[in-house]
């Protein structure tokens, strides 16, 4: 089987690949043990930029299962340690959050409040 077969066998049985990156990619990982996980942003002319995860080859080609998610994808952006990624989006404020990768192998965590002030705020409504 070529990865494209996969690709398609694949999106007959999930039906709907959003937000599933990940999931896709470990299991075609797992079919494909030859290919690299990368996490990174793909950049979309609809949606902007995104936080993704997608597969290499041996050769650095792009294989990802779940590209068809995407409107107008036009290029994949991999995380480096410092790259910055959101976070979250405050729940007080609505502040997008943003803030640097710690590991690139495993999501960075994501956040509900932007800073210490909104934190205090947010729980004085559940008090």
């Amino acid at each position: 089987m070529n990865y494209e077969t996969w690709i398609a066998d694949y999106l007959k049985r999930v039906k709907n690949p959003f937000a599933r990156c990940l999931e896709a990619c470990d299991e075609m990982k797992a079919a494909f043990p030859e290919l690299t996980t990368v996490r990174g942003h793909i950049l979309d002319l609809r949606w902007s930029r995104r936080s993704h995860v997608w597969l290499t080859t041996t050769d650095g080609a792009i294989v990802d299962p779940t590209a068809s998610q995407f409107p107008a994808l036009y290029e994949y952006e991999p995380w480096t340690p410092d790259s910055l990624v959101r976070l979250g989006k405050c729940m007080e404020c609505g502040a997008e959050i943003w803030g640097k990768v710690e590991s690139l192998d495993v999501e960075p965590p994501m956040k509900s409040v932007c800073g210490d002030a909104c934190e205090r705020a947010l729980m004085a409504g559940f008090a």
